[in-house]
């Protein structure tokens, strides 16, 4: 069920293909790291919810260049949205 009638057909699409952030993360990373090449990368994303008051945020990290026991809460200030 939806608020509004104009977001009855994404939440269809939604339905039809279901996965959480952190697969479509963990699959990216899969992707990047298939290239034989040293890799050392961090992913950050987010699933910018509109149908509800949170949003989900999977951050993954490959090789130890950004491995560190917090993070600073700056790193995310880009993945906030209103509306």
């Amino acid at each position: 069920m939806v608020k509004r009638e104009d977001e009855q057909a994404f939440a269809e699409l939604n339905a039809a293909n279901p996965i959480f952030v952190e697969d479509a993360a963990r699959l990216f990373c899969a992707a990047v790291a298939a290239d034989d090449a040293d890799r050392r990368f961090r992913v950050i994303a987010s699933h910018q919810e509109s149908l509800h008051s949170h949003d989900a945020v999977s951050v993954l990290t490959v090789g130890d260049t950004f491995a560190q026991d917090s993070f600073d809460p700056r790193l995310f200030q880009s993945l906030f949205h209103t509306g």
